[in-house]
């Protein structure tokens, strides 16, 4: 079906490209044609494991309805994309924040997600809405990068207690880590290039966010490596 992924009910990866770049041996990467009328994603994928996402200009995300107090609704999110591991999203300009639906999978939690990757998306902002929280019990490496939106890093990451590798380039509106950082238990590398409001807060020694990160195995701020 055109514009849509609903066949790949059943599949394991899907990996769409949207542009024509060359590979180092010259070849041509095709472009593939779904990308060009891709405006939504399916929220059922069941069977998915990773999903990579590049250059869909008309990719939209659904974030659910609000409800009488104000809260999102994800309809459907008994349903989900409960076997993801990896998650790759860039230059998707629609992009603003994760529906919950696509993280979260079938139920509360997500025991299968382990990497996150978001480079390129000039109107993302944070992974999910303030106030909101998901238990991605599972995620091992995260990375954001080359985000000029994203500001905000919500406090529900401190849900995220498998996190091993954290890794921040190049997002000049982000000013502050959690509150919580100290909550990671399992986060040993943590890299932070090109976000100069954070750089202020992280400097070794005298910055307001230096406690909360100087307990860490491995740092690199701004190429600047710091090894406990």
């Amino acid at each position: 079906m055109q514009g849509s992924l609903e066949h790949c009910l059943f599949r394991k990866n899907i990996d769409l490209c949207g542009n024509v770049t060359r590979e180092k041996n010259h070849k041509q990467k095709r472009r593939n044609p779904l990308c060009s009328n891709l405006s939504s994603l399916p929220k059922h994928l069941p069977a998915l494991e990773t999903l990579v996402i590049n250059n869909c200009e008309s990719l939209e995300f659904d974030l659910g309805n609000r409800n009488r107090n104000g809260e999102r609704e994800d309809e459907d999110n008994t349903r989900g994309f409960g076997s993801l591991r990896h998650l790759i999203f860039s230059k998707l300009p629609k992009l603003e924040i994760f529906p919950k639906w696509l993280l979260q999978g079938p139920t509360t939690s997500n025991t299968t997600l382990v990497s996150l990757f978001v480079s390129e998306c000039d109107n993302f902002r944070a992974l999910w809405e303030k106030g909101e929280s998901l238990s991605l019990t599972s995620l091992n490496t995260l990375e954001i990068e080359d985000c000029p939106c994203f500001s905000i890093m919500p406090e529900g990451m401190d849900h995220l207690i498998a996190l091993r590798q954290l890794k921040i380039t190049n997002c000049p509106q982000l000013s502050a880590l959690l509150e919580k950082m100290t909550h990671l238990f399992a986060l040993t590398h943590l890299t932070i290039r090109g976000c100069p409001k954070l750089a202020k807060g992280c400097k070794p020694g005298t910055g307001q966010d230096w406690n909360k990160i100087s307990h860490f195995q491995h740092l690199d701020l701004d190429n600047s490596s710091v090894i406990q």
